[in-house]
């Protein structure tokens, strides 16, 4: 009984060590939620509007933000004719190879009227990446940035910058 109970108080005091030890921004990270609509959209550009296929109405799509540890869910719904799967450029999907988002390669495409949920964790990267559709036309409007901070804490690797503002260029 005595020996137990030393192992018990010898596991706690490590465990308390071990936790006061570890930087808060380890234990820090987060699930981020995002939910992308693949949909049609009118969009006016340059005076002209057309019916494009658009993520939550907006072209290019929405943003994402992270931080190094994060984990990302993105539950992508499609709502139009065309079957589709996303893909995070420059992303390395370390174990999570299925969410890596090329069709017929890692993953089915996304069907009409189905959806799918993107989970994986931003490992060991940091920096302004960008996702995209990744079959047929549809990488010509369905894209966005893909912004991963350092973990709080952590500085950047150069003087942090005054002001980041994404520049994505598209067709």
């Amino acid at each position: 009984m005595g020996v137990l109970l030393f192992s018990l108080l010898r596991l706690l005091v490590l465990s308390f060590i071990t936790l006061a030890l570890t930087p808060q921004q380890a234990l820090a990270s987060i699930t981020r939620h995002y939910k992308f609509d693949i949909q049609l959209q009118n969009v006016t550009r340059l005076c002209h509007t057309k019916s494009i296929v658009t993520v939550n109405g907006q072209f290019p799509g929405p943003q994402i933000v992270a931080r190094e540890g994060d984990q990302l869910l993105i539950k992508v719904v499609n709502h139009i004719q065309n079957n589709i799967s996303i893909h995070w450029h420059g992303i390395r999907q370390l174990r999570t190879g299925w969410a890596d988002g090329p069709a017929y390669i890692t993953q089915c495409p996304i069907q009409t009227g189905n959806s799918y949920v993107y989970n994986f964790t931003i490992v060991g990267q940091r920096g302004t990446l960008w996702w995209h559709a990744h079959i047929s036309w549809l990488r010509s409007t369905i894209y966005g940035p893909l912004i991963i901070l350092p973990k709080h804490g952590v500085p950047y690797p150069f003087t942090k910058p005054y002001k980041e503002v994404p520049i994505i260029f598209g067709k």
